[in-house]
This record gives structure tokens, sequence and C-alpha cells, in this order.
């Protein structure tokens, strides 16, 4: 038996090196005691990519910077302070070599997988239980979402690539630089949203069909002149034999070399590139500076 395969002819063939620059500045109205804060500031590399060059710069100093291999497999670092501080700044430089990919050259395995619905089997199940929790499903998705995989004739890949070009196609990009993703739901019935906001609309729509699907945050280029570099986010879903694929429903497309993530989780609020807390009263306001070339 023939294994359900899916490629694509990628025409960029030379490989290129991009240079990130990421500058959080935490800034406080009094002197406050900072807590331990959780940075996903550490690129989680592809086979495809290497790290050439990298600076993580904080200020002030941490009194200990130690290194995580998180429960979802993110190496996130966490910063410890002692002493006030009236502001708290991350500045992150790194230069990643990018070697082109085929983004759709890869097997999916048990064969029946590449048609939905499919269970995944043996242990998969409730390790993926996590990736595939809708609280609640919404009606209006699921049934959006069901109307697509019957376009994509019950394919699985098809329906992925399919659900989203419709989000690129069909829904306007917003850029919102703070804040959480909006609820999927609210996102779909105003046809507008962030990348963030997209993201969790996409993965609501696989978790509807079945799939076990996450929040990526990282970095992409894109070669428009008129798009601000801000951090990115896009989906990754698990598919068997194939692992965790990324899609961007922001570029409607799957991810490209040109794709650096930093943290990948169930949950957005864990893939944030710095996230703790203070002690004191005291009013915050953030700047951010993200700057790719």
């Amino acid at each position: 038996m023939e294994a359900p395969s899916i490629k694509a002819n990628i025409t960029n063939t030379v490989s290129s090196e991009l240079h990130i620059h990421h500058r959080l500045l935490y800034q406080y109205d009094a002197p406050v005691l900072l807590g331990p804060q959780r940075l996903n500031l550490r690129p989680r590399l592809a086979q495809h990519q290497r790290l050439l060059d990298y600076q993580l710069n904080i200020h002030p100093k941490p009194s200990g910077l130690y290194t995580e291999l998180d429960a979802e497999g993110n190496p996130s670092q966490w910063a410890y302070f002692n002493g006030p501080a009236d502001q708290l700044e991350v500045v992150l430089d790194m230069t990643v070599d990018c070697q082109p990919f085929d983004p759709y050259s890869f097997l999916i395995y048990p064969f029946d997988a590449a048609r939905l619905p499919f269970a995944y089997s043996g242990l998969l199940e409730p390790l993926l239980l996590i990736y595939k929790e809708q609280s609640p499903p919404d009606p209006s998705i699921a049934g959006w979402a069901a109307a697509l995989r019957s376009e994509a004739g019950g394919e699985t890949v098809t329906f992925l690539m399919l659900l989203c070009q419709r989000l690129y196609e069909g829904f306007a990009y917003m850029l919102r630089e703070e804040g959480p993703p909006h609820d999927p739901a609210d996102t779909f019935h105003s046809r507008r949203g962030s990348c963030r906001d997209l993201s969790t609309l996409m993965i609501a729509a696989c978790r509807s069909a079945g799939l076990a699907a996450r929040f990526v945050s990282g970095y992409a280029w894109m070669d428009q002149e008129d798009v601000k570099n801000e951090l990115h986010a896009w989906v990754e879903v698990y598919l068997p034999g194939a692992g965790w694929r990324g899609f961007d429903p922001t570029q409607g497309s799957a991810i490209t070399e040109r794709h650096i993530a930093m943290a990948a989780s169930a949950y957005p609020e864990r893939a944030a590139p710095v996230s703790g807390g203070y002690g004191g009263s005291a009013a915050s306001r953030l700047e951010t500076e993200v700057r790719l070339r």
C-alpha cells in the first residue's frame, strides 16, 4: 500500500540569514520588587535552521538566570532579581541561518489519519488530550470547520490548507500590539483579528475537527514593505507520523524557513516572550520594538 503524502514545489532555493532584534521595556511609576520572570526568548530551531549568534541582555542584571526545558518542550529561561527596580529591559539580538525546505514533504502514518475524522492511536490520544480540549466548543466555528472538511473531501492536509487560506482571504488583519487573543467566536463573527486572534480561531476550528492543535509564538519575515515587524503567532497541528506541522493563517500558507519559533503551548499565555509579576502598587507600561532584516 502506498503511503499518503503531500508535496509542493518550493521555488526559493537560496538560504538566508535572518537577523532579529527584540526589545521589551517595562517601566514602573515607582520602584518595585521584581518577581521571577519567565522568558521565552531562546529559539526552538527546526532542522533547517542554525543559530549563528545569540545575545540576551537584561537590565537590571539578574541575580540568577536559568534555562528550563518546560513541560511542552520549550527552552524557557527564568530570571531572578534582588533589590528594587523602576524598570525592566530585555533585549534580544540573534542571527539564524535559514535553509529552504519543503513544508509539505512528509508522510502521515497510520495511513487512515490522512482522512478526517480519525482517532489518535495508542498513547498519542492521552498525550495530546490537552491540545484537543475546547471550552466550550462554539457551534458556528464547528459548523464552518465541518463545511470546510466536506469541501476538502475529508482529506486531512487539504482541510488544513483550505482552513489556512480561508482565514487569510476572508478575515481582515489588524495590528494589536498588546493583550491576550480574543475569543475565537468574537474573531469568527467580526471577520477580523491580529495574528494571535486568527491563530486561536484556527486552533478552535482544528480542535472541532478532532485535531490536536497548539499556539506558536515567534518571528516571521514578510516581504511586504508596509508590514510593521512584530512578534508573530501561528499554529501547529499534530499529524501522526509527521509530528507537529506549522500553518500560518495570517499568511495563508504552511510555515517556511522564515518562521522562527520561540515557544509553543496549548495555552497562548504560556508562549508570551516575558511573563512574571512584581511586588508593589506602582502602575506599569510596556514599550516594544521588533526589527527583522
